[in-house]
């Protein structure tokens, strides 16, 4: 993980970030969505999205401003090389206090490859090796995350446990009492949304759009959310291109 930062000047330094910036990088599609909607409020008070701005606002966080955000921003992860690589990670000014954020964005999307669940993750190494580091991986993302039976989890997307984990981890690293994991949406399908519910129950959990339920990870307290955001139209693209 570098800790070195550079500040964008628009949309194109989103992209060269991306993993697969050739096939990622499209209207449409939840990296350039993203960026356009992030970018598009950076220089308004809150500095953030309307719909993630009234998640909080809605919440016990209470207002919230942001402090810094960073693009695809990667969480090192034990068990193994890969990182938890978070469309947006942000560090925010609450009325509670400030707030480690982690967003996983959502179009025409899955979540990670095709909604694999932890349970067919943690046996898809091609060694024993390679498995027991995925288990080695999973004990630390556990203890990132709400408390829950044995098997609570088993069925939900990888993806979604080690991205709300971030949050918590970086909360962590900077010192902060709270931390969020937010879904911002872009017309996600109906299944994106079907997976998110069934991490919420797993956490002990009610679902609601458009509202922020809030747990607690050890003495840490969690805030977890669904954002429905719309596309970017062509106005908003070419104010931030």
């Amino acid at each position: 993980m570098n800790r070195l930062c550079v500040e964008t000047r628009g949309v194109c330094n989103w992209r060269v970030r991306l993993a697969k910036p050739d096939s990622q990088w499209r209207r449409g599609f939840s990296a350039f969505e993203t960026a356009v909607s992030w970018e598009g409020v950076s220089c308004h008070p809150a500095g953030l999205p309307e719909p993630i701005a009234e998640l909080f606002r809605r919440s016990a966080f209470g207002e919230a401003v942001l402090l810094l955000a960073i693009a695809e921003h990667k969480v090192p992860l034990i068990g193994g090389q890969a990182d938890s690589q978070c469309d947006v990670w942000a560090l925010l000014k609450t009325d509670s206090g400030a707030i480690s954020l982690s967003v996983e964005a959502k179009a025409n999307e899955p979540f990670g490859d095709g909604n694999e669940p932890l349970s067919k993750w943690l046996i898809a190494g091609k060694s024993e090796r390679s498995r027991r580091n995925r288990r080695d991986r999973w004990e630390h993302i556990r203890v990132h995350l709400p408390r829950a039976a044995d098997d609570a989890y088993s069925a939900v997307p990888y993806q979604l446990l080690h991205r709300c984990a971030a949050g918590v981890i970086e909360a962590q690293r900077f010192g902060v009492p709270s931390a969020a994991f937010i879904v911002q949406s872009f017309k996600a399908p109906d299944c994106s949304f079907q997976a998110f519910s069934q991490f919420c129950h797993a956490a002990g959990l009610k679902v609601e759009r458009g509202e922020m339920q809030v747990t607690t990870v050890g003495e840490a307290r969690l805030g977890i959310g669904w954002a429905d955001c719309p596309f970017a139209t062509d106005a908003d693209v070419a104010a931030v291109a």
